[in-house]
């Protein structure tokens, strides 16, 4: 399975997403629970559809740039951004990282990397005539 790794596309997947994700989650951090009870800003609904998008992006860079298993570097490169957000935000913050929802939210971004890896190992199917549309 390490034949398939290509250290260069997930290097540049996650700095993509890392590039798209890092402002949507200082407006979450900015905007997000509030400690004096009140409801929090609706930014924070749109900083999360950044989020989301930075991992398909980050997904489908990734799996664009690597030949072999496109899938597995596409969702690779979402996670290693997360793990990296994540431990920043860990020491920023000084407070516990809650273990079964840091391994829920790195999986949900490998996952959302993979739909954008998919997208990206479309590319070329029908153009080439290597494919027949379908439906």
């Amino acid at each position: 399975m390490n034949a398939a790794l290509n250290a260069p596309a997930v290097l540049r997947g996650a700095l993509v997403t890392l590039v798209i994700a890092t402002p949507a989650v200082l407006i979450i951090g900015a905007l997000g629970d509030t400690d004096d009870g009140t409801d929090q800003s609706n930014w924070v609904y749109l900083a999360f559809v950044l989020v989301v998008l930075a991992y398909l992006v980050g997904g489908w860079v990734a799996a664009h740039r690597a030949a072999e298993g496109p899938l597995f570097n596409g969702g690779i490169a979402p996670g290693v951004a997360f793990v990296v957000v994540q431990a920043i935000a860990w020491i920023v913050s000084g407070d516990g990282i809650s273990l079964v929802a840091a391994i829920f939210n790195s999986l949900l971004a490998a996952s959302i990397g993979v739909v954008g890896a998919g997208f990206a190992s479309m590319r070329g199917t029908l153009a080439d005539g290597g494919g027949e549309p379908t439906g």
